[in-house]
């Protein structure tokens, strides 16, 4: 907690990839789960893709500290 908070609010973070069977799949709050993907690595792919064109923002898995593996 932040010494400007006024609540004790808990924030819950997850994940934005997961694999489910085998397949990689990437969450994001504007539409349902997308995949399934070979591998994280094409998620990321993905992931990217979807954020520039849907979103219109550049995405940069490898830099957000968030997403480090």
């Amino acid at each position: 907690m932040r010494a400007t908070d006024t609540s004790r609010t808990s924030h819950f973070r997850s994940e934005r990839f997961f694999c489910s069977n085998n397949q990689w799949f990437f969450c994001a709050r504007e539409t349902q789960d997308q995949g399934p993907f070979k591998s994280r690595e094409e998620a990321e792919t993905e992931l990217a893709a979807f954020l520039a064109t849907e979103i219109g923002i550049q995405f940069d898995a490898w830099s957000d500290p968030t997403l480090r593996r």
